[in-house]
């Protein structure tokens, strides 16, 4: 990727935002393949992303199961800084029903994933979805 100038890097941002939602609503662990090894969070907190894998087992093991996901992007984003790295965002809105116990509740709102490029790869460092708490 880093040889090639062309390489479009909205797309990718995108691809990996669409990978990380079609995941989440799968209740999928093929999500953390997204992640960055940290997240950085307001105030200059970095934590480590065996926390945020915690925090997303935490969040799944509650619902039996999400229905009906869907998801608009509605923005994309990204500034290349020196030494081949980067920042982005995608956001949108998402919504899906969570089952519980032959229950549901629908769950939607705004999304933004940030991200940033690093050896050539766009991962994402902070999660603002429904249904996510830090």
């Amino acid at each position: 990727m880093k040889e090639n100038p062309t390489f479009n890097h909205q797309a990718d941002l995108v691809n990996s935002a669409i990978r990380f939602i079609n995941s989440w609503f799968k209740q999928s662990k093929a999500i953390t393949q997204e992640l960055n090894d940290f997240f950085m969070l307001p105030g200059s907190k970095m934590i480590g992303k065996d926390v945020i894998v915690s925090r997303l087992k935490g969040i799944f093991g509650k619902s039996d199961e999400y229905v009906g996901g869907r998801y608009d992007i509605i923005d994309v984003n990204f500034e290349l800084l020196s030494d081949g790295k980067g920042m982005g965002f995608v956001e949108g809105v998402a919504g899906y029903r969570n089952v519980v116990q032959k229950q549901s509740k629908i769950v939607s709102g705004p999304f933004k994933l940030y991200f940033a490029l690093h050896n050539g790869e766009w991962k994402i460092v902070n999660i603002e979805f429904p249904g996510f708490v830090y």
